[in-house]
């Protein structure tokens, strides 16, 4: 035993020496001390989650962008940086506005139109009238004695209506209202993604080497991010907007109301395999069709379907290209349990989660499995194979 070891012994900066237990303690409560740490971090960093995701998956996807913009501006990475996210506040910033508007208008007109006295004629012709559904409701009526009455019909329609609209201009009051919030976390992404784009290689240095994996296997992740990023945002974002672009044009044409409002829904519903734009095509055009506008219903429904069709299974695997090699059942459920789980964003976390689950899987796999099986074995006899 050193002098140092002694009981009541000094260490060399004056101070009473550290015992055996002590040290043998002191990574464990450094431990404590770091995972508190990061709790009290991301307690702190939140409510900037989505903002910190966003602007990830925008810089790995547009690195090679910023790299080549880098090498002609002669390395001046704030320059470079600078420009990337004014072209960024630009490309996004001018449809937004535009569509925003146009978005606002279409909900208040339809607000004062459902409001109106006596409108719309064509739904309460289509319940009161000669039509299929009415015939259906006086059959119905007849059999169960339920006096169901062109009146009741109406005037039960009416106040669904109004309901609804009522609805819809509140949420777009509380959207306007909430302006202030979305400004500020735009504001949060910009600036995350030119520091990002300015540090990134250092962070990702940093964060490799805090890593106790491979660099092999950090780099999978990195190529997972980067895969489901664009297949959300370049693969399905333009593929979807495109199917809600050209649908909003043929709902204009056969003359529906607010194209913009049922545009964004009919976009919003085009992220969805296996649902995409019927969830929305499909009654806009039983409405037509029953409201004796066959051959404009026809015409929709045919267009819809073909642009669909053309778009979902053509344009969208150029756009993804391998990226996110799920089927489409797992695509489905990770989209939508995303959006149920997290609201918008769960658009990209819910298969940004499956996709890294699935490579866990795949290292667990190929490379952990016979590993944790042999530990396993060596610290517990009786799961042994004899």
């Amino acid at each position: 035993m050193t002098s140092q070891d002694a009981p009541g012994s000094t260490s060399p900066d004056g101070g009473p020496s550290r015992d055996g237990s002590a040290t043998f303690i002191a990574p464990y409560f450094f431990l404590f001390l770091f995972a508190m740490s990061v709790v009290g971090v991301g307690y702190v960093f939140l409510p900037f989650v989505g903002d910190l995701v966003v602007a990830l998956l925008v810089v790995v996807l547009l690195r090679p962008v910023y790299q080549r913009l880098l090498r002609r501006l002669g390395g001046r990475a704030l320059v470079a940086s600078a420009l990337m996210v004014s072209a960024l506040m630009v490309v996004g910033a001018v449809p937004l506005l535009l569509v925003s508007s146009a978005l606002l208008e279409d909900i208040q007109r339809a607000a004062a139109a459902w409001n109106r006295p006596g409108y719309p004629e064509d739904l309460r012709d289509l319940f009161t009238g000669h039509g299929a559904i009415a015939r259906s409701l006086r059959e119905l009526a007849q059999r169960t004695g339920v006096p169901i009455s062109p009146e009741a019909t109406q005037r039960a329609l009416a106040d669904g209506a109004r309901a609804g609209s009522q609805w819809l201009y509140l949420r777009a009051n509380a959207f306007v209202a909430g302006l202030v919030s979305v400004l500020l976390h735009t504001l949060i992404t910009l600036f995350s993604i030119f520091y990002l784009f300015i540090d990134g290689l250092r962070l990702r240095a940093f964060l490799f080497r805090l890593s106790p994996l491979p660099d092999d296997e950090d780099e999978l992740f990195i190529t997972k991010l980067r895969e489901v990023g664009r297949a959300i945002i370049v693969g399905n974002g333009i593929g979807s907007a495109l199917q809600g672009l050209l649908a909003a044009g043929a709902w204009t044409v056969v003359g529906l109301p607010s194209p913009v409002l049922w545009g964004l829904l009919m976009t919003v519903a085009a992220f969805l395999p296996l649902v995409g734009l019927a969830a929305v095509v499909v009654p806009a055009t039983l409405y037509l069709w029953f409201t004796g506008h066959q051959g404009a219903a026809a015409g929709f429904f045919v267009f819809c379907m073909v642009e669909m069709m053309v778009l979902e299974y053509g344009l969208k695997p150029r756009l993804m290209g391998s990226s996110l090699r799920m089927n489409n059942l797992l695509v489905f459920l990770s989209l939508l349990g995303g959006i149920f789980a997290f609201g918008p964003l769960g658009l990209l976390y819910g298969p940004l989660f499956v996709a890294l689950f699935l490579a866990l899987a795949e290292l667990y796999d190929t490379r952990y499995q016979q590993r944790i099986a042999r530990r396993l074995s060596a610290v517990l006899p009786a799961v042994r194979e004899p």
